[in-house]
């Protein structure tokens, strides 16, 4: 077993130095592995020395895991939990003629992987809920190593959720059987992060973008909101990047904009280009999104340099609605921006 070194030197590779927080949980992860490691026998019959890791986002609990997982473990599977679940629906839609499958897929997993790392743990339906539940309880039976990272306490996962009671004995048995950790807020790794990138490349951009968010994303071309197909760069389940050129040039429109912010917790917009009165529309749909996003607080990194926004529209027509929105750019652009909105 290497000794926590390792782990802090694979941390420094992605410029993290722990905080006190996160040294606290990996001296504490070292005390917890090595009761585990003591009994051979609990490692074959239980998932004993499974981890659940929660705290605000950006605090570095993914590349915690991470990092301890690369450093520690062999044979481990990592997932996104939207990734997982599809792994999991897959394997059902191979054993439909069995009855109570669940059982079987955690034991087929479970001849793949001792250590599984499930990341940003979230249950939002009670399909899922009853699913990951029994999931979890196999996997542990049969000896798999379990960790989660989560946004969220354990008590407060489902919260407010359509038959939570039934989910309530899986919370149940993460509070008494896995070591939960409240990595507590300080840095917002994420956020400093974005904060000081400044590269316009889309290839760079492309980079950072899977270098910041280590979860599942697609460089697709398109996606769906309210119910319409619109041009996008790429999105995850947590950001949506767009390109200034193609989106705002499409028919989108203020409902679209809300509905953007309510889903995602980050847009990136790249792409731009100036403007004159031949481009009125798209100009007016910018001004829109820029009024909506900025009163919903929308993290939102736009990749241009500040004097190209400023001056990106260079017409005469709509002069007095752009001014306002020029000075919102310009506050948007500023590092205090993103970290303001932190504080709020």
């Amino acid at each position: 077993m290497k000794d926590i070194e390792i782990v802090l030197e694979n941390l420094a590779s992605h410029g993290i130095k722990p905080d006190q927080a996160q040294k606290i949980f990996l001296e504490t992860f070292i005390n917890f592995d090595s009761r585990y490691r003591s009994s051979t026998i609990f490692r074959k019959q239980s998932g004993f020395g499974s981890i659940y890791l929660w705290g605000p986002v950006g605090r570095g609990k993914t590349l915690l895991l991470q990092s301890i997982a690369n450093s520690y473990f062999e044979n481990i599977g990592i997932f996104h939990f939207l990734e997982f679940m599809q792994l999991i629906h897959l394997k059902l839609s191979k054993l439909e003629s069995i009855k109570n499958p669940l059982p079987q897929v955690a034991k087929n997993i479970s001849k793949n992987y001792r250590v599984i790392f499930i990341d940003e743990f979230q249950v939002e339906d009670i399909a899922d809920a009853m699913i990951i539940g029994l999931i979890i309880q196999s996997l542990y039976d049969n000896g798999v190593r379990i960790m989660l990272s989560s946004n969220a306490a354990p008590n407060h996962l489902y919260k407010d959720g359509l038959q939570r009671d039934k989910f309530l004995k899986t919370i149940h048995f993460i509070e008494s059987e896995f070591m939960v950790f409240n990595l507590q807020g300080e840095e917002d790794y994420r956020l400093r992060e974005i904060v000081q990138f400044d590269t316009f490349a889309s290839d760079n951009i492309s980079e950072f973008l899977h270098h910041a968010f280590e979860g599942p994303w697609s460089k697709v071309n398109n996606f769906l909101i309210n119910g319409r197909e619109f041009s996008c760069e790429g999105q995850s389940p947590k950001f949506l990047w767009l390109s200034f050129h193609k989106f705002f040039s499409e028919p989108c429109g203020s409902k679209d904009f809300i509905e953007m912010c309510k889903s995602y917790e980050w847009i990136f917009i790249s792409d731009f280009h100036p403007c004159g009165d031949e481009h009125l529309d798209k100009i007016r749909r910018f001004i829109s999104f820029i009024d909506i996003s900025y009163q919903e607080k929308q993290k939102m990194k736009l990749f241009s340099q500040l004097t190209l926004l400023q001056n990106l529209y260079l017409g005469s027509k709509l002069d007095l609605l752009w001014e306002r929105s020029a000075s919102r750019l310009h506050e948007i652009y500023s590092k205090s921006y993103l970290e303001d909105l932190k504080i709020n």
